[in-house]
């Protein structure tokens, strides 16, 4: 960066006389130097810290780590024997080979397709997965009386009520 603004050590205030380094080997910026070099690229950061922010609140990572006690609500109500947690546990397996399978044909797609369609039709399909998974706690609190999430050995997750 010294070398770049003119170098050497005078009144600009760049490190070490010739080198533009300072004694550690660590180049110093220049007063808000790191802000004037991210302005070029400030609507890239903005967008992939949003789209990361996005992917956090879509909830996936939620998801993925309760996978076994939602599918264990899914299938069984009361207590749960070793043998069938043992079988949700596997049942699990196939929702983070889903995840694995996307992220390759998002990987092969991306140049093929481009970032913007990618990302604005698995947007979609994530919001209507996440509706399909809502309207189905829905139907099982209002017309099942809230059989799947009944039983007795739930303390993974919260009551039902408290997600209301």
């Amino acid at each position: 960066l010294c070398t770049a603004q003119g170098g050497g050590g005078g009144a600009g205030g760049c490190g070490a006389e010739g080198g533009g380094a300072s004694s550690g080997g660590v180049e110093e910026l220049p007063p808000l130097g790191l802000v004037a070099q991210l302005r070029p690229v400030a609507a890239q950061l903005r967008l992939g810290v949003g789209l990361q922010a996005l992917q956090q609140l879509v909830g996936i990572n939620t998801i993925m780590y309760y996978s076994a006690p939602i599918l264990r609500q899914a299938f069984y109500s009361g207590a749960v024997s070793e043998e069938e947690r043992a079988f949700v546990i596997w049942l699990s397996a196939p929702v983070a080979c889903g995840q694995l399978v996307g992220c390759i044909v998002g990987m092969l797609l991306i140049d093929r397709v481009g970032r913007r369609p990618l990302v604005l039709s698995s947007l979609a399909l994530c919001a209507l997965s996440l509706a399909l998974q809502g309207a189905n706690f829905w139907v099982d609190q209002t017309y099942c009386g809230g059989e799947l999430g009944g039983g007795a050995d739930d303390d993974a997750l919260p009551p039902s009520d408290a997600l209301a």
